[in-house]
């Protein structure tokens, strides 16, 4: 097992690593990145609301694992976040996406279409031992 703060594709890192690039299991992270490149800045709740539309799975998005992500992708400089003030309510974090986030997200495509070809050649294998 790599020793803690060591990524696989990026060699040794001096924090932790944004690159779940191999935890496929809900896909939130490439779709908050996409989300925060296609509109520049969002808050977190912002995301929550529109991550059904682009989400990569059939699974409920559980709200803290989106936080988490954000918190994670601020510490690899994927993402940079400054506190507003609500309209009418309490401040609230505004998340804008880096260079490091764009290039990132592109990693993520790399690896979603080598997994979407690996997904759709599994299934035209099983679908012939139906037979």
């Amino acid at each position: 097992m790599p020793p803690r703060g060591y990524c696989r594709r990026h060699g040794q890192q001096f924090g932790p690593c944004s690159c779940s690039l191999g935890k496929l299991s809900r896909l939130v992270e490439p779709a908050v990145l996409y989300l925060l490149c296609r509109q520049k800045t969002a808050y977190g709740y912002e995301l929550l609301q529109q991550l059904p539309e682009v989400a990569l799975t059939d699974s409920e998005i559980d709200v803290a694992a989106v936080y988490r992500i954000l918190h994670t992708l601020e510490q690899a400089g994927c993402v940079t976040s400054r506190w507003e003030p609500g309209p009418g309510g309490p401040d609230r974090r505004v998340y804008t996406v880096t260079q490091v986030g764009r290039d990132h997200l592109q990693d993520w495509v790399a690896v979603l279409e080598r997994r979407g070809h690996q997904m759709l050649e599994f299934a035209q294998r099983s679908r012939e031992l139906k037979g």
